[in-house]
């Protein structure tokens, strides 16, 4: 496949594929670890799904050299307790932001998973129409193992796709959930037992073939299917922000985050 490059942020790339009306948005590493992100990132990550909207049939999400594991909480934990709360909102706003551009691109967007997808990473992936997971992906909601509530829509996603019940264990007590369990849960569409060189090539075909259907009516189908249940997306998200921003003040995140880094247990309170 034939592809032209645009790099719209140290560590975002746009690829597009010069035959047909298909794109790749890939978040990069960079030196920190497990491909998490801060505001900046996914700020051009929204304004990059918010102005290919009108040219691009088919988008294809997917990270190197793993999906994301969610926000660096490696800057947050070096904060005084009281300032966590505006470096948190300042991730939400711009999480919230990358979400409903995923959700109001009028094409499938497709989500390559790679590595883990973890915390608000795996909300990232959960916001795409379709996801795809290689054979040794990882899905982990995290949130709970340090104290912390979850957002990026995971919830808002997890209860319509698992159940109330289901998303209430996951959530309440986080494990890394294989790829094959991803798919038998409904988590994913397919895993692709492939060298994993080779995954994102398999998951482009996919986006290709979607690419070349009927653009307009999988534009209508996302809007029913986002309406087909009760409650709206944009006040889910303000609720999550809100209570994430609260939280991140509590002594109960401030005892998670450390013992993250510290690779102890948590003794919560």
């Amino acid at each position: 496949m034939d592809v032209e490059t645009d790099r719209i942020h140290d560590l975002v790339r746009v690829e597009f594929l010069t035959d047909e009306s298909v794109a790749r948005l890939v978040m990069e590493q960079g030196e920190t670890p497990m491909n998490v992100f801060r505001p900046s990132k996914v700020e051009a990550m929204a304004t990059a799904v918010e102005s290919l909207a009108d040219d691009i049939d088919s988008l294809v999400l997917y990270g190197e050299p793993v999906f994301s594991a969610g926000a660096d909480l490696s800057s947050v934990k070096r904060m005084p307790q009281e300032m966590r709360p505006a470096q948190i909102d300042t991730i939400a706003a711009a999480s919230n932001r990358f979400i409903r551009s995923i959700r109001e691109f009028p094409a499938p967007v497709i989500s390559a998973v790679t590595g883990v997808a973890a915390g608000g990473g795996l909300g990232f992936a959960l916001a795409s129409d379709l996801i795809y997971v290689h054979a040794e992906a990882v899905f982990d909601t995290a949130y709970a193992r340090i104290g912390l509530t979850p957002d990026n829509a995971t919830p808002f996603f997890l209860v319509r796709t698992v159940g109330p019940y289901r998303a209430r264990e996951l959530l309440f007590d986080p494990e890394p959930i294989s790829a094959a369990e991803i798919v038998d849960l409904g988590l994913a569409n397919d895993r692709y037992d492939v060298p994993e060189s080779e995954f994102i090539e398999t998951v482009t075909r996919d986006a290709i073939r979607y690419a070349n259907g009927p653009t307009d009516t999988y534009a209508q189908t996302k809007q029913l299917l986002d309406t087909a249940f009760e409650g709206r997306l944009d006040d889910h998200l303000e609720e999550e922000r809100s209570t994430i921003k609260r939280m991140s003040d509590s002594d109960t995140f401030d005892e998670g985050i450390s013992a993250f880094f510290e690779k102890r247990q948590p003794e919560w309170k």
